[in-house]
């Protein structure tokens, strides 16, 4: 759980869902349809905005962090093998 991310979320993030995220941030459009108007309607759409966008960077963040931990370990298991096999070729 980070600051970013208020409470507690499901344990896995994946691409998938902070795909599924960005499709549906909402688009603006022209049409006539029959929502309710009025500032109660206005907040509860800016919530829930602003939970998702909150939920995306969440996951931005959780997909980097999880890239970079694994370069990290596949640069040390190379440099691992090239250790072991440098110390096979001097025996």
């Amino acid at each position: 759980m980070t600051k970013e991310f208020g409470r507690a979320a499901a344990g896995l993030v994946t691409k998938a869902e902070r795909d599924q995220r960005i499709a549906a941030r909402p688009k603006p459009r022209a049409e006539l349809h029959l929502t309710p108007n009025g500032w109660e309607a206005n907040e509860v759409r800016r919530q829930i905005d602003q939970e998702s966008e909150r939920r995306i960077r969440h996951i931005d963040e959780r997909l980097k962090t999880a890239r970079d931990n694994f370069k990290n370990n596949h640069n040390r298991a190379l440099s691992r093998g090239r250790a072991k096999q440098d110390f096979d070729r001097g025996r």
